[in-house]
């Protein structure tokens, strides 16, 4: 096995694990700036956090986007990526 292709793997997951602890942070600002707020901070806070996590979305994919992986292993991870984040959200602001 070759140790460079595992380097390579703990790097993308811990970036990706990254932008889920900064997403789920997002999801909870947002629900308490929505929930303890006027509306105008609200809106403002709102677009705090979204440019934030946008920011962060462009940073860790252009992180890598570098990293040359296989699309066989990357593409089912990022698919339940995006269903974590849309379950969490849905969670978050249902609750």
């Amino acid at each position: 096995m070759n140790p460079d292709g595992a380097q390579i793997e703990r790097t993308v997951l811990s970036w990706r694990r990254t932008l889920v602890s900064l997403t789920v942070v997002a999801l909870l600002l947002a629900r308490l700036a929505a929930t303890h707020t006027s509306p105008p901070v609200t809106i403002w806070a709102l677009a705090a956090i979204a440019l934030v996590w946008a920011g962060s979305v462009a940073l860790t994919r252009r992180r890598t986007r570098r990293i040359a992986t296989p699309i066989g292993r990357t593409l089912p991870a990022l698919v339940v990526l995006i269903l974590l984040y849309c379950v969490t959200g849905t969670l978050l602001l249902v609750s």
